[in-house]
């Protein structure tokens, strides 16, 4: 049954979004435009349906047998209702123009309909969630928030065909959402081009697509305006370095963070989820969230008082939930445990704290 599968999918999830892209595509203009190439956006929408109450999974395992079966019960186990696949697209560096699945460090086509069954079979709710990664960046600070291609057009080309492929998958398996990018800040203010993709990509999947800008450009992400649900990636500091780090501080600090998202995204009648909310288990992650250097002292105490923050700022009982339709808490992937550093929760104490939070969610 895996053989076939394997044949199957091999054939027809690229054919299928190859010949989408040789359709021609019914011309999609505005009577007040004349027709500007855009997208014609959906009804805008506000909160519609529970909120997702979900946790997102790295389909980072190298041993092409693993099963993510085991975590995936976990993750529903948890309290959760959605899962987000992660699954990593290799770049050379922020220069190049060709995207491809990596033979060791990205699952095939395979694995990702497989752990999307298995996902479904845990009563997961499922989101198909690609991020761009650089195989051998040319210093530190290069990463895919700042991908400057030599030839922007070949980038658009290459990055369409692997996030088709993957929207021709979520309509085989029936994934019922798709983020078109993530992080992508250098690249998300091109509305046009942006534009193009997503009248590709809706040609082969009819469910909700979603796009997750990053939590320092999420105000100037001109893609929102072209996607069904806005997404944040929520590694938004805390304090400064030398701020105190008790939970009430740290909630004051989500709270102002509130009341900016509130001022940037009101005039999005869409919902809005956290693509990613998450914190190492070391010390010094509230103050800087989005820190994945190697290094530093576990803190598993730490963590657990970022998610205890988090919840008393959005989703304790008695808060108005207006402004959040879901989260996905980065990232179930990995061993964990006490004294690691890891993001993932799994055997720590914010675990408790995260499944409060799932649970606050499905109060209305």
């Amino acid at each position: 049954m895996a053989r076939r599968l394997a044949v199957v999918l091999a054939l027809i999830v690229p054919l299928s979004f190859l010949a989408a892209r040789a359709l021609p595509l019914p011309r999609r203009e505005s009577p007040s435009t004349g027709g500007s190439g855009d997208t014609l956006p959906r009804p805008a929408r506000k909160s519609q349906g529970p909120r997702q109450r979900g946790v997102a999974l790295g389909l980072f395992a190298e041993d092409i047998s693993f099963s993510y079966a085991p975590l995936l019960a976990e993750i529903a186990s948890l309290g959760a209702t959605h899962v987000a696949l992660v699954v990593p697209l290799y770049q050379t560096n922020a220069g190049s123009t060709n995207l491809w699945l990596h033979t060791r460090l990205s699952p095939t086509l395979e694995t990702i309909a497989d752990t999307i069954r298995q996902a479904q079979r845990a009563e997961l709710e499922v989101t198909l969630f690609p991020i761009v990664r650089l195989a051998s960046p040319r210093s530190p600070s290069e990463w895919r928030g700042t991908l400057a291609p030599a030839d922007v057009d070949a980038w658009f080309s290459s990055y369409g065909q692997q996030v088709g492929d993957l929207a021709s998958l979520a309509t085989l398996t029936g994934a019922t959402r798709l983020v078109i990018g993530s992080e992508l800040s250098t690249l998300d203010g091109d509305r046009a081009r942006w534009s193009k993709l997503i009248n590709l990509i809706r040609a082969v999947f009819s469910g909700t697509l979603v796009y997750s800008a990053n939590w320092d450009h999420y105000q100037d992400a001109h893609v929102f305006d072209l996607v069904d649900e806005i997404g944040v990636v929520g590694y938004f500091n805390l304090r400064e370095p030398s701020g105190p780090s008790d939970v009430h501080s740290l909630a004051d600090g989500w709270r102002r963070i509130a009341r900016d998202i509130d001022a940037n995204l009101s005039k999005y009648d869409k919902p809005f989820v956290f693509t990613e909310i998450g914190y190492r288990s070391r010390a010094g992650a509230t103050a800087a969230p989005w820190d994945e250097s190697s290094g530093g002292a576990a803190d598993a105490e730490e963590q657990r008082r970022g998610f205890l923050a988090f919840r008393e700022a959005w989703t304790e009982p008695g808060l108005s939930h207006a402004r959040l339709d879901g989260l996905y808490v980065w990232n179930w992937y990995g061993y964990g445990g006490l004294g690691t550093t890891s993001y993932t929760p799994r055997g720590k104490p914010a675990a408790s704290a995260v499944r409060q939070i799932l649970e606050d969610l499905e109060r209305e």
